[in-house]
């Protein structure tokens, strides 16, 4: 649901909804719609000290799906690239592993400003490319493919290596998801002063990183949690996406919202900002639609009416747990749906969203069919989305067939005063 950029700019006063992701990828400097937290400082603190070549840093960056892990690596790399500095950013989907390294690999020597690779150029004609003998052979030793990314940052230095989606590499084949934490485990521990690595990931595949890959997280130098946004946070943060989209002078920085509609979304979204845009966004598609245009607590509740099933059901698990339930509830429309889609929409390992899974089968809270899919047992809510957009269809349907035919009362009606015309009666 999505109104014209026409209607936002007549009621709202804004070229668009900013609180949408389309929105934001046009914009060149990412760091104007960005707003700190105290944890940001760290962080800052430790790039600088790498791009100005007297230190190295390796940094887990850690948070739930929403909390801004990929946006801060964006940031990082627009920081870099302001400062003509090189920087490899890699996003790490769920593919096969393989394809990653080769991807680290081969991006790596091609920024590299190396002799060899020079040499080879120059006296042999080959070109600024690994030869697939070349990629085979490092894919050999997690070891070498380290030292030979490490050798390719460090002719470039200060440079830096972001990881985005890390827990991503836990789904992957044991083979290549061993081979990958090893390499970056070697790129950590050789690494010279100017080099910056970060990997961004969930808090649960930290933890599961952790009892797997000790030798890796103990060379982490700082581990940085994102918290959820305080209300200060909320507040500026949606102040600068607005600043960004409007189309004539505001009564206030958040105008058209409201402030109590911000605080009172920001609790909804338990300080997640992710959750938290995408309430205000559907909060102004439903002003333009209802005409409005200030988005107040009328509004708020109007969005908050359509989720509100959802919301007080997930509440009844465990905190721990809710992130599971959510996501079936709302990626998978109640499911059913595998074990394993769950954990990487979640962000979590596969034995831990299994035991988050069975817990909620014992509470009641889901249940498992025979392929042992989960799902939310029927009646649960009074009606799933599509099944409550059925039901509005079949009302709107009997409204209109009513409103078409006349009334039973007014049928007797009818045939009564015909009987009398043909002088017929009945008592």
């Amino acid at each position: 649901m999505s109104a014209s950029p026409s209607h936002y700019h007549q009621l709202l006063g804004l070229y668009r909804n900013p609180f949408l992701r389309s929105s934001i990828i046009e914009l060149e400097d990412p760091s104007s719609i960005f707003s700190k937290q105290w944890v940001d400082d760290i962080l800052d603190s430790l790039a600088a000290e790498a791009m100005s070549g007297v230190a190295s840093a390796f940094v887990a960056l850690t948070g739930p799906p929403g909390s801004g892990r990929s946006l801060r690596l964006h940031l990082l790399k627009f920081s870099y690239t302001n400062a003509e500095l090189d920087s490899i950013y890699q996003e790490i989907s769920v593919v096969e592993g393989p394809d990653i390294i080769d991807n680290l690999l081969i991006t790596s020597y091609e920024l590299s400003r190396s002799i060899t690779k020079a040499l080879k150029k120059v006296l042999l004609g080959m070109p600024e490319s690994l030869t697939d003998e070349e990629l085979d052979q490092l894919k050999t030793s997690p070891a070498e493919a380290g030292r030979m990314i490490v050798k390719a940052l460090d002719s470039i230095a200060p440079s830096a290596l972001l990881l985005d989606d890390v827990h991503n590499m836990m789904y992957a084949d044991e083979r290549w998801s061993f081979f990958f934490f090893e390499m970056i485990r070697e790129i950590v521990s050789v690494m010279p002063e100017g080099i910056l690595v970060v990997m961004a990931m969930s808090d649960e595949a930290y933890e599961e990183l952790d009892k797997r890959f000790p030798a890796l997280t103990s060379r982490v130098h700082e581990r940085i949690a994102l918290p959820p946004l305080t209300d200060d946070e909320a507040i500026s943060l949606i102040s600068k996406r607005l600043s960004k989209f409007r189309a004539r002078e505001p009564e206030s920085p958040l105008d058209p919202l409201t402030e109590d509609v911000v605080l009172a979304a920001n609790r909804v979204a338990e300080g997640n900002p992710a959750r938290l845009l995408e309430l205000l966004s559907k909060s102004l598609d439903v002003a333009v639609i209802l005409g409005r245009s200030q988005v107040d607590m009328y509004v708020f509740d109007k969005v908050l009416d359509a989720e509100r099933e959802i919301i007080e059901y997930v509440k009844k698990a465990p905190p721990k747990m809710r992130r599971e339930l959510d996501l079936i509830l709302r990626n998978f429309n109640g499911g059913p749906v595998g074990l394993e889609k769950v954990a990487i929409e979640a962000e979590v390992p596969i034995s831990l969203a299994y035991s988050r899974l069975e817990a909620l089968v014992v509470t009641g809270l889901l249940e498992k069919d025979r392929s042992g899919r989960y799902y939310v047992p029927k009646g649960a809510l009074r009606a799933r989305p599509k099944e409550r957009e059925e039901e509005e269809e079949k009302r709107e349907k009997v409204k209109r067939a009513k409103k078409e035919r006349p009334t039973r009362r007014v049928t007797r009606s009818i045939i009564k005063l015909k009987r009398l015309k043909k002088g017929l009666w009945w008592p």
